[in-house]
């Protein structure tokens, strides 16, 4: 199990915030609002991040994940007693959405809400989420990058998000079949009573609703709203796919592709929607090619893994790609000059 790494209306986006935002979390307008909604000392809860306390005056925002990450636990520890997902949950409201997650409110059933938000959840931060294509079920799964480790605070508001958004569209109490997360949370009690579903312990973190929840008609439906809504959509997520570098789209896609054991050339290329060909030529155009980012991207991952994480180096090894600890040994000498244990030692004692 790895350790935690430390960590109104919307204004229009432009091209400069999208070039800064490149793998950042973006806040949003109705931050302000919510936090009010909620109750929490705005002041004290950046002063607690150790965020700049005109923060939100400006919306919207782009932080790093080490920033985003301690607005999130600063936020937790401002709740007191309280979880922060719950409160999140009672507090949201039309005003408070995002532009994406506004828009799923006009979908016509969850299933198509999924999709939408899962095609412009770029717009929001570099945490992606899977809605799937199975008809006995929707089962929404989020990814990262595996040096990316989100507060499980954040993981449940962006489950407890759906809940809400099936009862609030739909006028009906929908309870999901199953949720599951790294690690329980606290006051287990209170969010099984709010969720009406089990809750259970696994590596990935997913919501399933049944298939007749997934497809109830969703009594805020409405395409001329999304209609307005989906050309600034689609134009802000063009440009900030733009904004990145064939290469920098490649590495995040790669760190999510190794662990999971598909991280050739030809599988890379069909998740950014090109030819293997195209990759290649325009990886050479800018100085690199498929094999030196793949290293790259290794080492790494394998740099968290030996310091963030307890794992035997075996298992680092597949989790990398290779097929043998002693040929992740020979490749790690190689990038660092050291051996994996060397290299884990030496971590230890700087910390």
């Amino acid at each position: 199990m790895c350790e935690t790494l430390p960590g109104g209306q919307d204004r229009a986006y432009d091209p400069a915030m999208q070039q800064e935002r490149t793998d950042k979390f973006v806040l949003n307008p109705g931050w302000r609002i919510l936090l009010s909604e909620m109750g929490l000392p705005i002041a004290d809860t950046l002063r607690a991040a150790q965020l700049p306390p005109t923060l939100l005056d400006n919306l919207p925002t782009a932080l790093d994940a080490d920033s985003y990450f301690r607005f999130w636990r600063a936020l937790a520890e401002s709740s007191g007693d309280r979880e922060i997902p719950l409160l999140m949950t009672q507090a949201l409201d039309v005003e408070v959405f995002s532009p994406p997650l506004y828009a799923a409110v006009c979908s016509h059933n969850l299933r198509q809400a999924a999709r939408r938000v899962a095609r412009y959840k770029a717009l929001t931060g570099p945490i992606t989420i899977d809605a799937g294509d199975d008809p006995s079920r929707l089962r929404l799964v989020w990814q990262w990058p595996p040096t990316l480790q989100p507060p499980l605070a954040l993981l449940m508001s962006e489950i407890l998000f759906w809940v809400y958004l099936v009862r609030k569209c739909t006028r009906v109490l929908v309870n999901p079949v199953e949720i599951s997360v790294p690690e329980l949370p606290h006051s287990l009690p209170q969010y099984l009573d709010f969720i009406g579903a089990p809750i259970r312990r696994a590596d990935d973190v997913s919501v399933i609703f049944a298939s007749r929840d997934a497809d109830m008609v969703f009594v805020s439906g409405n395409d001329a709203i999304w209609s307005a809504f989906e050309p600034k959509l689609k134009q802000d997520l063009e440009a900030l796919e733009a904004s990145h570098s064939t290469s920098g789209r490649v590495r995040v896609a790669l760190m999510r592709a190794i662990p999971a054991d598909t991280a050739s050339a030809a599988q890379i290329a069909e998740t950014l929607a090109l030819t293997p060909r195209t990759l290649q030529r325009r990886l050479s155009e800018e100085g690199t090619s498929f094999n030196q980012l793949l290293n790259a991207t290794r080492a790494e991952l394998a740099r968290h893994y030996l310091t963030a994480c307890n794992l035997p180096l075996a298992e680092i090894s597949f989790l990398l790609g290779f097929k043998e600890p002693s040929s992740f040994n020979r490749a790690f000498l190689r990038w660092t000059g050291t051996t994996p244990e060397q290299f884990r030692q030496q971590a230890g004692k700087s910390l």
